[in-house]
């Protein structure tokens, strides 16, 4: 077993915080909001029973029977997002300021190819099948956050005398000094944290130099950038049987790829406080997770007539195999003892630290209708559609397996599923949307709610996403376009920059207000051949 083994074994049994490997991060990893082709978004992403586009690989394959010609396809877009946090209790100060960032870039849409294949076998009531090749993003992590304040009650270093103390007693000086080197061991190597020795040359306590209860208090910043995302590459195969049945099936291979840099300080704001002997420490951490995982969606469509068209998918769960890499910094800046840092690497002889573990995503279910007005054949006749999805997701049922390690990780996976399974529920997605087309042009609009997934009788934070969406698409000869703005709306939660295991002595950790609202403008280029 080498050394950084022997470390994860020991502060799984004592900490998630640091890691990727907790409940948050497995809602993250669950929690998809397709992207797809620019027409699929302006119609809220409700492609469930409607076909004839390459994002029903992902939604409803079905959806591919559709397809009597071939296509290829690309969307690029842009995405921005604003964020607006500030402490709303447990600082001890009711004057803390909101604090605003923002984040936008590029980004890719979905790339992907459909090839039609008609059956010509007259007498067949098979009439085609279809073929997709698609590569698309189906959940998006890119994002910065800032948040500042007063606070004269806690500070983040309690959590590592937390570590260093459980259940009130002290690990071994050499424990706290070498071996918690997701944070403890670095604040305690940088003079952040002190400890009391005993009369026996051991350790009768540990504590921070860091005062909040000083006159003044301390200053508190969390600047947290996020990257990545999940891209999904799949292969789909879709049929229509008498052109009323259409069925399909997709193979599906999606990636993670996820960055968290974070920096939280804490400053003395008052150089003569001599109940503080410090100027400023940073903690920055930074978190890389990697994952391949699999999943097979299936999917009928069903026209009684050709007006209506009724749809029913069904998503396998998503089995990852994930790959994390970890380091930490602090940097202190002491009155008396001077400056330091020290960093994970130092400890574990220029290595970050790496684990690797499983997840299991849920399970979706979902059902479609959808009603096609202006089905003639005449392309200068008015057409249009409306159609609606609805998903079912439970949450709940995320699952972490730590299939490597003592039993320290079996049991921290164990409690892990316990919390997940009692922090969230089962919540309903719904997506509606309409076209109208005028010869070669299309006006499309659309509206996508997706449920809270927090457990009601464990929090009563509503973290439900609404967007709303509209766009244009043009169709001449074989080539389209189309133009798509998709808004999220004010979508707010709770944020614990640290959480205190009620700690005797200590009052609760602060919690925070999260507003996000931002938009993605996506445009979709393609040619059928």
């Amino acid at each position: 077993m080498n050394k950084r083994t022997a470390f994860l074994l020991i502060a799984l049994g004592v900490s998630s915080t640091a890691l990727a490997q907790d409940e948050h991060d497995a809602l993250r990893y669950s929690r998809l909001m397709f992207g797809g082709t620019a027409r699929t978004q302006a119609i809220g992403g409700a492609a469930g029973s409607l076909g004839g586009d390459i994002s029903a690989t992902h939604i409803n394959p079905a959806g591919l029977g559709f397809f009597k010609t071939s296509e290829v396809n690309i969307t690029p877009g842009f995405y921005f997002k604003n964020n607006d946090m500030r402490f709303t209790s447990g600082t001890g100060s009711n004057s803390n300021p909101t604090m605003s960032d923002s984040k936008s870039n590029m980004m890719l849409g979905n790339v992907g190819v459909v090839f039609g294949i008609p059956n010509r076998n007259a007498n067949s009531k098979f009439r085609n099948f279809a073929v997709s090749i698609d590569y698309a993003r189906t959940a998006d992590f890119n994002n910065r956050s800032y948040l500042g304040g007063k606070n004269t009650l806690t500070s983040f270093s309690d959590t590592w005398v937390e570590k260093l103390m459980p259940n009130g007693n002290p690990v071994p000086f050499n424990d706290a000094n070498d071996v918690y080197a997701e944070g403890p061991s670095l604040g305690f190597r940088t003079y952040v944290i002190g400890y009391d020795p005993d009369n026996n040359g051991g350790v009768e306590k540990y504590y921070s130099v860091i005062n909040p209860t000083a006159a003044g208090g301390i200053l508190q910043s969390d600047d947290i950038r996020e990257r990545g995302g999940i891209n999904e590459f799949s292969v789909g195969f879709g049929g229509n049987y008498s052109e009323q049945l259409y069925f399909g099936l997709s193979l599906n291979f999606p990636r993670i790829d996820y960055e968290r840099n974070r920096t939280f300080t804490e400053t003395d704001p008052n150089e003569n406080n001599v109940t503080n002997d410090f100027d400023q420490y940073q903690f920055n951490e930074v978190l890389n997770t990697d994952a391949t995982g699999f999943n097979t969606k299936l999917g009928i469509i069903y026209a009684p007539m050709p007006a209506l068209r009724i749809g029913a998918s069904f998503h396998t769960p998503t089995w990852f195999s994930m790959h994390d890499t970890y380091s930490a910094r602090v940097d202190s800046w002491m009155e008396e003892l001077g400056n330091h840092f020290s960093s994970t690497e130092d400890l574990y002889d220029g290595f970050p630290i790496e684990y690797d573990y499983t997840l299991r995503t849920p399970w979706r279910a979902g059902g479609s209708v959808s009603y096609i007005f202006g089905t003639n054949a005449d392309t200068k006749q008015q057409h249009g559609f409306i159609t609606a999805d609805v998903e079912y997701v439970d949450y709940s049922a995320t699952k972490y397996k730590f299939n490597k390690g003592a039993p320290q990780d079996r049991d921290r996976a164990k409690a892990i599923n316990r919390t997940i399974e009692d922090s969230y529920a089962g919540a309903m997605n719904i997506r509606v949307g309409g076209e109208l087309k005028f010869n070669v042009l299309a006006v499309r609009a659309g509206f996508s709610y997706y449920g809270n997934p927090y457990n009601s009788d464990f929090s009563d934070i509503d973290a439900s996403v609404k967007r709303v969406s509209g766009g244009l698409g043009y169709r001449n000869r074989g080539f389209f376009t189309d133009l798509t703005y998709v808004h999220t709306l004010n979508s707010k939660s709770a944020y614990n920059p640290y959480v205190l295991n009620d700690s005797p002595g200590l009052p609760a950790a602060p919690t925070a207000e999260h507003s996000l609202t931002g938009g993605n403008i996506v445009l979709t280029v393609g040619l059928k051949f």
